[in-house]
C-alpha cells in the first residue's frame, strides 16, 4: 500500500470508528484489554503521530487533529464499559482492577495519577494539542491504565458507602507505595521542595470530585500531611475539590476565557500560551512544546522555565522550580 493510501485508510477508520463491548474473563485485565483492543490502540497511536506531522503531511495532519480526541475517548469508553459489564456479570472482580500500581509517572513532574481523556472538558485547541497524544502517553498501556483508573473513580463516585470503603481499602497499599516514592523523589531533588503527587497527569480528576477528595484525604493521612496533592484542571468541578487537600492550578487559554468564572478562590491561575502568546494576568504561562515543535515567546508574561525553548532538561526538578506545587495562601 502506498504511504498516502495508508494515511487515507487510517483517517477513514478514524471517521467511522465506534465503541464496542467485550466480555473480559481473564486477568491481568490490562493484558486482556491490550490483546482485545490491540489493533484499535495501534491505529490511534498512528493517528496521534499523524496529527503531529503538520510539516510533512499538512493536509492529512489537519484532518487527524479533528479526529484524534474523539477516537481516544471512544476507545477509553469502550474499554471502561466492557470492564463495568464484566464486573457486573462476575467474569472479573473489583479486586482485579488493582493488580498493578494505580499511579504513573510524568517525565516532567514525577509521580502522578492518570485518568481517561474522556473525563476532560476540552477547549477548541487543547482537544488535539494535548500531550496525551504525544509520545508514550499515546501508547497502548497508558491509555488502558487511564481507562481502568477511570472505572475505579466512577465506581466510587456513584457507589454506596460500603463500595466506597472497599475501594479505598484496595487503594491503600498502592498509595503507601506511592507516598514512599514521592518522598524519594523529594530527597533526590537538588533544591528544597515538598513531596507531591500530581492529580492527574492525563485527564481530569475533577470529573470525580468525591473520589478525588477521598483519595487526597487518604494521601494526607498516610503521609502525615507531608505529601502535597496537586491538580491542574480546566474543569467546572474544580470548585468541588477540597482546598485544604489540594493545590489547584486552574488552566485557561485564549479559547476558554469564559471559564474564569469556574476558578476557585484559592486556585492558582495558569495559562496555555498557544503560539507563544502569553497572558500577563496569570501566575505562569506554559509555552506549548511537543516532540518535534516548540513555541517561541510572542507576547510577554511570566513563563514556566521548563517550557522555554532553550531549556535542555525539561523537568521541574532540573529547573529547580516548584511554583505550581506551592499553596497559594
Amino acid at each position: 500500500m502506498e504511504p498516502n493510501q495508508e494515511k487515507e485508510v487510517l483517517l477513514q477508520w478514524a471517521k467511522t470508528f465506534n465503541t464496542r463491548t467485550v466480555r473480559i474473563d481473564r486477568t491481568p485485565i490490562s493484558r486482556f484489554v491490550n490483546e482485545s483492543w490491540h489493533a484499535d490502540l495501534t491505529k490511534y497511536w498512528n493517528l496521534a503521530l499523524l496529527s503531529r506531522a503538520s510539516n510533512r503531511y499538512p493536509t492529512y495532519s489537519e484532518i487527524a487533529k479533528k479526529l484524534v480526541f474523539k477516537v481516544r475517548v471512544k476507545i477509553e469508553r469502550s474499554i471502561a464499559k466492557s470492564i463495568e459489564l464484566s464486573i457486573g456479570e462476575g467474569s472479573i472482580a473489583l479486586e482485579d482492577l488493582f493488580d498493578s500500581s494505580f499511579f504513573s509517572e510524568s517525565i516532567k513532574q514525577g509521580l502522578s495519577l492518570r485518568m481517561p481523556l474522556s473525563s476532560c472538558n476540552p477547549t477548541s485547541n487543547c482537544h488535539w494539542s494535548c500531550y496525551a497524544h504525544d509520545g508514550m502517553d499515546a501508547g497502548r498501556y497508558p491509555v488502558i491504565k487511564g481507562a481502568i483508573n477511570g472505572v475505579v473513580a466512577r465506581l466510587y463516585e456513584d457507589g454506596s458507602d460500603a463500595l466506597r470503603n472497599r475501594i479505598l481499602s484496595l487503594l491503600q497499599r498502592t498509595t503507601e507505595t506511592a507516598i514512599r516514592k514521592s518522598l524519594r523523589e523529594r530527597d533526590k531533588a537538588d533544591f528544597r521542595r515538598e513531596p507531591r503527587i500530581r492529580f492527574s497527569h492525563v485527564g481530569e480528576v475533577a470529573e470525580f470530585p468525591q473520589f478525588a477528595n477521598a483519595f487526597a484525604s487518604m494521601v494526607n493521612k498516610l503521609s502525615n500531611g507531608e505529601v502535597q496533592c496537586v491538580v491542574y484542571t480546566r474543569h467546572q468541578n474544580a470548585c468541588l475539590l477540597d482546598e485544604k487537600l489540594f493545590v489547584v492550578n486552574f488552566t485557561l487559554d485564549r479559547d476558554s476565557e469564559e471559564r474564569r468564572s469556574w476558578v476557585p478562590n484559592n486556585a492558582r491561575l495558569v495559562y496555555t500560551a498557544w503560539d507563544g502568546v502569553c497572558d500577563n494576568t496569570v501566575a505562569v504561562n506554559f509555552l506549548e512544546h511537543h516532540r518535534f515543535s516548540h513555541a517561541a515567546v510572542r507576547k510577554a508574561g511570566s513563563i514556566c522555565p521548563v517550557t522555554l525553548p532553550e531549556t535542555q532538561l525539561k523537568t521541574c526538578d532540573a529547573a529547580k522550580c516548584d511554583l505550581c506545587f506551592r499553596k497559594t495562601n
